[in-house]
């Protein structure tokens, strides 16, 4: 055999050798120090005085990507979106806030928000077909403050509607106005004399109570908590009794005593 295969098999021989006796590098048993599970100090979070505003200015971040599109958004996008610098603990504390806010929706699944208005309406059709259903199911008008979540141009959509004569818009007492289908079909228009002769009729001295107690003689009952409440019999507060003091020196002339302070 050639000296040259001989000293190659030889070398193999020893690198073989060499490579089996050398210590296997075995892992480590020990495992790694797991991680802590982080837990958010919601406690301390809340006494910050900025929690409110954050609070806020999320969900009118959320209430106009709402108007512009539906999509929800997820707590790192809209802390971004919003332009706010919070740790994580104060971050945790504004995810609950806004699963627990009821103009807010939150998918678990997906993990994102979303902003929940008063009524899914999109355009004018779908006020005009809400505002019909509110009539002939009998339950009245609806809040325009309600309708300004839901629609960007707002204003002019009730416009649209008001000169279409489809909507009647009344201001309560507390300047809170109110959107009402209007129904052209009961609408009849009243002759000059007529209304003359309703306007002529005063009213002033009529109280409420004597008009509910007409509505009983004629056999009409009112609706229960319609009338306002009578008002609360005031306490007459007794007048002080003035104490009999017994007079001495009564035959004293009034002019004769003086006071010596």
């Amino acid at each position: 055999m050639n000296s040259n295969l001989l000293q190659q098999h030889a070398a193999f021989k020893r690198q073989a050798a060499s490579a089996t006796s050398s210590p296997s590098t075995k892992p480590s048993s020990r495992s790694e120090p797991s991680k802590k599970r982080f837990k958010p100090d919601l406690k301390s979070v809340s006494q910050n005085p900025n929690t409110f505003k954050w609070l806020k200015l999320s969900v009118d971040k959320l209430r106009k990507r709402y108007q512009k599109e539906r999509k929800p958004v997820s707590i790192e996008d809209l802390i971004k979106a919003v332009n706010l610098d919070l740790d994580p603990h104060e971050k945790s504390w504004l995810a609950n806030a806004l699963k627990e806010n009821v103009k807010v929706t939150y998918d678990r699944e997906k993990d994102k928000f979303a902003f929940k208005p008063a009524y899914p309406i999109h355009n004018k059709v779908d006020l005009l077909t809400l505002l019909r259903d509110h009539y002939e199911t009998g339950m009245g008008g609806i809040l325009e403050a309600d309708v300004k979540e839901c629609l960007i141009k707002h204003d002019e959509v009730i416009q649209e509607l008001k000169s279409e004569s489809l909507l009647k818009v009344v201001v309560r007492s507390d300047k809170q106005s109110v959107l009402f289908y209007r129904d052209t079909s009961v609408e009849h228009p009243m002759e000059t004399q007529f209304a003359e002769l309703w306007n002529s009729v005063s009213v002033r001295e009529i109280t409420e109570q004597d008009i509910e107690n007409y509505l009983k003689r004629v056999g009409i009952a009112t609706i229960e908590g319609f009338m306002s409440k009578k008002k609360a019999a005031t306490k007459k507060i007794p007048a002080k009794r003035r104490r009999n003091v017994r007079m001495l020196n009564s035959h004293l002339d009034s002019k004769m005593l003086k006071e010596f302070n």
